[in-house]
């Protein structure tokens, strides 16, 4: 399905299922198919809704855009089709977006869910991002072995090499230009304050063997957020829903049954 934003600009989703509302966004790179393992084991119980971001998938890019950019389209999604309050999942650069919707939209959530990344970065985290964003500028082929072995060990290759083709195929899928920029969006995250003053439940979940955002710094999140509760996927990495689709699926409906009634529509 397709939804034209205020701005011109048309998001491509998929949507699936009843009930409450879950808005799931995906890591950078990547689009709305990688949920699917997700959504198949909560189809039945929930309304889902994956997005592809700006420039990701099927949807539009007109330019330079931040992650309050992003944000603000899957708040304005909801907004639009009437499905809100929605607890809003997202993994990597999807749960920064989830983040943003906490802190700029949050009337229109009654939860996040914070998967494989963290809050804010240093000035060598920034560094870091920005040469992700200069080598994305070289071609997508030139980032695949480095983004792959962050994303999968040695044994995650060995054991799902389908999984690995998979990824693999969603990147070279991409415009060189667009990841360039959804990296330096990433390279500029900034939600620690505002969440600091969140009230909304928050559920943080890290990958054991997550090489990209350690399951320490996601759980050291979590400690330092109000209303926030930390989950670990052991043996999962930096793509945890991927990896462990029923796992993931079991502790997103697990906190969406702690949320209040009234928190959904």
């Amino acid at each position: 399905m397709r939804f034209r934003l205020k701005s011109g600009l048309s998001l491509r989703y998929i949507t699936r299922g009843a009930g409450k509302t879950i808005v799931l966004m995906h890591p950078v790179g990547l689009r709305a198919e990688f949920w699917l393992p997700v959504i198949a084991e909560l189809e039945h119980s929930y309304r889902l809704i994956a997005i592809d971001a700006r420039g990701h998938g099927e949807s539009d890019f007109d330019g330079p855009f931040t992650l309050h950019d992003l944000a603000r389209d899957a708040a304005e999604l909801v907004r639009a089709v009437g499905l809100g309050p929605a607890v809003f999942a997202g993994c990597s650069m999807g749960g920064m977006v989830a983040q943003g919707v906490a802190a700029l939209a949050p009337e229109v959530a009654s939860g996040i869910v914070i998967a494989n990344t963290t809050y804010t970065r240093d000035d060598n985290g920034r560094a870091m991002i920005e040469q992700r964003a200069v080598q994305a500028e070289k071609g997508m082929p030139v980032i695949l072995p480095s983004t792959l072995s962050r994303w999968f060990n040695a044994q995650a290759q060995l054991n799902r090499p389908d999984l690995v083709l998979q990824a693999r195929e969603w990147l070279l899928a991409n415009d060189a230009a667009v990841h360039a920029v959804a990296w330096r969006a990433i390279r500029d995250l900034d939600f620690a304050g505002a969440l600091r003053k969140s009230p909304l439940p928050k559920l943080c979940i890290g990958g054991s063997d997550d090489q990209s955002a350690a399951a320490s710094a996601v759980r050291k999140m979590a400690e330092e957020l109000p209303h926030a509760h930390y989950r670990e996927i052991a043996g999962a990495g930096h793509l945890a829903p991927l990896e462990e689709p029923r796992e993931f699926a079991g502790l997103l409906a697990e906190f969406i049954e702690t949320l209040p009634a009234k928190g959904h529509a």
